[in-house]
């Protein structure tokens, strides 16, 4: 066990915790995995390499004294490994889809992935455009917001190369979970809340239409196709610019 784990644990035994679930899908290459990698504030890398199987990340985060552990899974986009996704999606709270909007056939993939999740768990599902960096866009806002409003989910566009509009999108989801629900403020001033609590400057863009401290743990270990998984995150390599 690593000094922070002690250190959590020491954390944990004073201060209520809530578990939350996680899950990132979408066509390989969109960006997932560079997209959970700001969440946890590590800087771009332009190398990418597809993500094999599932990988899981601890984020931890403050709430007027309670301590909200979330538990982010990021899921490969190839077909082969589709059928690891069910077991993870079961019982989890937030679905984040994600296309390219460079990319107008991961685009045209998402309702596949839509009602693939909605096969598998009732959730909350939020549709993210990544890689609003690039000149080139073959998918337009409009067709994200149009989309969002047709299925009745939430809308962002992000770029997990310049982090632009990543931790806005986040939190704004996050202060959806039930975890929140009692809580006097309203969506907008609990966000606000949830960001300076946890150190994060607010340049809140909000939700653009549908529905209504971070750190990743080398030492998390899951099982992929029955085996015994260490997660290194701490020298994750990842090819191509946004994936």
């Amino acid at each position: 066990m690593t000094e922070q784990d002690s250190n959590e644990d020491s954390v944990n035994d004073s201060v209520s915790v809530t578990r939350h679930k996680i899950i990132f899908v979408g066509d390989a290459g969109v960006g997932k995995t560079t997209i959970i990698s700001r969440l946890m504030d590590n800087p771009f890398n332009d190398v990418y390499e597809p993500s094999i199987g599932v990988d899981f990340m601890s984020k931890n985060i403050k709430y007027h004294g309670q301590n909200i552990k979330l538990q982010i899974w990021d899921t490969a986009g190839q077909e082969k490994y589709k059928g690891l996704i069910p077991s993870y999606v079961r019982n989890s709270s937030i679905v984040f889809v994600v296309y390219d909007i460079s990319s107008k056939t991961s685009f045209e993939n998402i309702p596949n992935w839509l009602n693939f999740i909605r096969t598998i768990e009732n959730t909350s599902l939020v549709l993210c455009g990544n890689k609003i960096d690039l000149e080139k866009r073959e998918v337009k806002e409009e067709e994200g917001e149009e989309l969002a409003k047709k299925e009745g989910i939430s809308f962002f566009e992000v770029s997990a190369k310049t982090d632009e509009n990543i931790k806005n999108m986040f939190y704004s989801i996050v202060a959806d979970l039930p975890t929140f629900s009692e809580s006097n403020a309203n969506k907008e001033n609990l966000i606000k809340e949830l960001m300076e609590e946890n150190g994060v400057e607010n340049t809140q863009e909000g939700i653009k239409s549908g529905a209504a401290g971070s750190e990743a743990k080398p030492d998390d270990k899951i099982k992929v196709d029955g085996q015994e998984k260490k997660v290194d995150t701490t020298n994750q390599k990842k090819k191509g610019c946004h994936c």
